[in-house]
């Protein structure tokens, strides 16, 4: 029997979620209140945990490389270094 995980897939979807949540909460400040901020950065600092989980479960597994796995692999670690940059150097 094939190993039919989709641990590439969601980690893809999971860095495009980030990604549109994280484009949303730097245009919002213009429309809506902190609070909404707050929770959707909420959200994306757990769906970046999940997709980083999901990323280490696709590459333990060994999952058929593809664009999925490759955007994972490369996606995560820039928001990674990109988070550092914001965090230590801007400020």
């Amino acid at each position: 029997m094939e190993n039919t995980t989709n641990y590439k897939k969601w980690a893809f979807k999971l860095l495009l979620y980030i990604i549109i949540i994280n484009i949303c909460v730097a245009f919002l400040p213009f429309f809506t209140h902190s609070l909404n901020i707050l929770v959707l950065s909420i959200i994306a600092d757990i769906l970046f945990l999940t997709g980083v989980g999901l990323t280490i479960a696709s590459i333990k597994n060994k999952e058929e490389k593809d664009y999925q796995y490759y955007f994972s692999i490369t996606g995560y670690p820039i928001l990674i270094v990109l988070f550092v940059l914001i965090t230590f150097i801007i400020k």
